[in-house]
């Protein structure tokens, strides 16, 4: 089963410039390989995925790293079938009576607003160690550490890690994925101990 841990990320003046900078790069990615895919959309009915992946990938790489170019493009190949697979089951009948409208992916920005602040990592880039989350492999950026607070209560293979900026609040989040085994607490020293172990150091 997939779970989602969410903890606040506590990010220091040096670690918020890079971490602005991954998203920002990120963010942009996915609304230029969403416009190009949408204007060739509109033009032909369909998408050049292998075209658009390379043109972009090559791109960002030594920006942001191949594996996040590689997160954000695999995101983007993933709502636009979804967006095919509607278009499919509305032909055949089959759309659900919820949905009344189909909408192809389109860009972060909506109404002249700013560029969401957002990117996604492979299981790989990203190191939970104590109460720091640690980036790695990020192209020219390098890598970002940052404390969190908040409980990681999942235990289990570590999945991907989202990191998002909510600009109401002015703080910064991390949605940290896990294929669970069971759930976990947050022990002395930050380290995550599983439900068992803290009911044995209850007792």
């Amino acid at each position: 089963m997939r779970r989602t841990s969410v903890v606040e990320l506590i990010v220091g003046e040096e670690a918020e410039r890079r971490l602005k900078q991954l998203c920002e790069l990120s963010s942009k990615l996915w609304d230029e390989v969403n416009y190009a895919r949408l204007r060739i959309f509109l033009e032909r009915k369909r998408v050049d995925f292998k075209g658009t992946y390379k043109e972009f990938y090559e791109k960002y790489r030594p920006l942001i790293g191949s594996a996040t170019v590689q997160q954000v493009l695999n995101r983007s190949n993933e709502v636009w079938r979804n967006f095919f697979r509607l278009l499919e089951l509305r032909k055949e009948g089959k759309l659900p009576s919820f949905i009344t409208w189909i909408n192809p992916p389109g860009c972060g920005r909506r109404d002249g607003s700013s560029r969401a602040l957002w990117t996604i990592l492979k299981k790989d880039q990203y190191r939970i160690d104590g109460d720091r989350i640690i980036l790695k492999w990020l192209g020219a950026i390098g890598w970002i550490e940052m404390g969190y607070k908040g409980l990681i209560h999942l235990r289990g293979e570590q999945g991907r890690l989202e990191i998002h900026y909510d600009a109401d609040r002015r703080k910064w989040y991390a949605y940290v994925s896990f294929k669970v085994y069971e759930k976990a607490v947050k022990g002395d020293g930050g380290r995550c101990r599983s439900n068992r172990e803290v009911t044995w150091l209850r007792a």
